[in-house]
């Protein structure tokens, strides 16, 4: 029960920061108060990614941590893409308001945000990944018979 709540946990986290890699597209408040109301919103997903963690002891957090931030940055980078196939839809197009689009138009932000997250999560799932490999090779060497003098 421990390792499901855990994993819904994480699910959790890992809704958390998908918004707030949406929110960075939003053009309209400054940059700012943009940044308080992403701060805002990645305090939950804090909270329950290490809620999450802590009920696996922090057992392999390094990867978990980098599953959840690339999973969040490549559901929202799928989302985007979602988004511009409809708008190449006449008919989709027709359908929403012109203000709309203007409304989450930040790219450079939204993207900074996505790639931060992905990088990062890349990362930390790497350097896990390197760590369990050098304790593989650490134990392959201690079981090499020892010579002794």
């Amino acid at each position: 029960m421990r390792k499901v709540s855990s994993i819904i946990l994480k699910v959790i986290a890992g809704f958390f920061f998908y918004t707030v890699n949406l929110l960075a597209f939003v053009s309209e408040p400054p940059t700012g108060v943009k940044l308080v109301i992403m701060s805002g919103f990645s305090i939950p997903g804090v909270v329950a990614l290490c809620g999450g963690l802590a009920l696996t002891h922090f057992h392999s957090w390094k990867r978990d941590t980098g599953i959840v931030f690339l999973s969040a940055s490549g559901f929202s980078a799928f989302l985007i893409f979602t988004f511009v196939c409809l708008f190449m839809s006449e008919e989709f197009r027709g359908m929403i308001r012109p203000n709309t689009v203007t409304f989450f138009s930040d790219y450079l932000t939204g993207g900074g945000t996505i790639v931060g997250f992905a990088v990062l999560g890349w990362m930390l799932f790497k350097a896990n990944r390197e760590k369990a490999e050098q304790g593989v090779a650490l134990d392959g060497d201690s079981s090499a018979p020892h010579s002794q003098q």
